[in-house]
């Protein structure tokens, strides 16, 4: 993460920082609260969901926008834990997913979803 913040540095509007994260630990480090959250495939692992969405909800405010990506899981455990996590989710933040029409057309798919989420 951090060779793609140095080799963005000519179109980054402010400071960006990469940082190691374990998720429902403290976030005072990560404090005050950013304007962007990006997260990627991070919605797999039932037994992590809670911690995630708490992590999501300690680090984010009112002005902070989250993107996550994830691709549509068809089989096994991932379909209930897409499930939980919107669950999860949708009591604290608004969803929205974003339209394949605004994705880019060479990394779009139709498995591969992507969701601005802001607190409530």
């Amino acid at each position: 993460m951090q060779m793609n913040i140095d080799c963005n540095q000519d179109v980054l509007e402010g400071p960006a920082t990469a940082m190691e994260l374990k998720w429902g630990g403290d976030v005072s480090k990560f404090l005050p609260h950013p304007n962007l959250i990006l997260m990627s495939d991070c919605i797999y692992y039932m037994e992590a969901l809670d911690d995630l969405v708490k992590t999501m909800d300690d680090l984010s405010n009112k002005d902070t926008h989250i993107l996550c990506c994830y691709e549509e899981r068809t089989i096994g455990q991932n379909v209930e834990a897409q499930r939980k996590f919107t669950k999860l989710v949708e009591a604290i933040f608004t969803i929205n997913e974003v339209p394949l029409a605004e994705q880019d057309d060479e990394y779009k798919s139709e498995d591969i979803h992507i969701l601005h989420l802001m607190k409530r």
